[in-house]
């Protein structure tokens, strides 16, 4: 995920607008089924429903559905902001069983980008002992598990980046306001994405420290318990107590 607001900032695709650089700017033809203002800025979200297991029957036995979430913000018709979530529900059914060793398997199934997500989210709830993992239904016992993947925001000033923080914010609580356990999204900076280097290591860091901040000031993130994770930039916005993670020592 990232924040772009900075005045003159150079991108390698300058000469593409920054919400299309990062495939965020193809709204779905349908109407929004969520809307909201905020000063002169209007957001507006397309939220899915859940797909049923027999929607795909080579992923049924994992035992895991999900919704897609697409908002943007615009200012004056113009899109400044756009993102992306992923909401995954277990299925309670006898003859299915769920784990987070089915969770990895079920996002396996989609790309690279969800296996790697749902791996963190294995580590973080269920350790680093893959061979345990079928034991932990955490946190999809206690709810939904949300997933932020992506955030481009090209705010203008800073009265337009508050507002669109707010109508973000405005945002997540709908979506957790139903059974959502937590939310979870890892801070990285796409500018960087399929391009780190040794080169270049040191600035990503700094972009990555920097991401945290905003995400924890903005939007009430917090790094994971599991310090390698944390490390790696993974933030964890709690909604039910009782999901929260084992705190893990280095």
């Amino acid at each position: 995920m990232q924040k772009l607001e900075q005045h003159g900032q150079t991108i390698a695709k300058a000469a593409l607008p920054r919400i299309e650089q990062y495939d965020l700017h193809t709204q779905p033809r349908r109407k929004p089924n969520w809307k909201a203002s905020q000063d002169e800025l209007t957001g507006q979200a397309w939220i899915n429903r859940f797909l049923k297991l027999a929607d795909d029957p080579e992923t049924a036995h994992c035992g895991f559905v999900g919704r897609n979430v697409f908002f943007s913000v615009d200012y004056k018709k113009n899109c400044i902001a756009a993102g992306k979530l992923t909401i995954w529900r277990a299925i309670h059914d006898r003859d299915i069983s769920f784990g987070l060793d089915t969770f990895v398997e079920r996002s396996d199934c989609s790309s690279q980008d969800e296996y790697n997500t749902a791996y963190a989210v294995a580590q973080l709830w269920g350790g680093r002992d893959e061979e345990t993992w079928w034991l932990e239904q955490t946190p999809f016992c206690y709810g939904d598990l949300c997933i932020f993947e992506r955030l481009v925001i090209d705010a203008k000033s800073a009265s337009r980046s508050h507002a669109t923080w707010t109508i973000i914010n405005g945002l997540l609580q709908r979506i957790c306001r139903r059974s959502v356990a937590a939310i979870v999204l890892k801070a990285f900076p796409l500018e960087y994405e399929g391009s780190t280097s040794n080169e270049n290591s040191s600035a990503l860091e700094r972009r990555r420290r920097a991401l945290v901040r905003l995400y924890q000031s903005r939007l009430g993130f917090e790094p994971v318990s599991d310090p390698p994770l944390a490390h790696e930039g993974w933030m964890l916005k709690l909604i039910n107590e009782h999901a929260e993670p084992e705190r893990r020592e280095p």
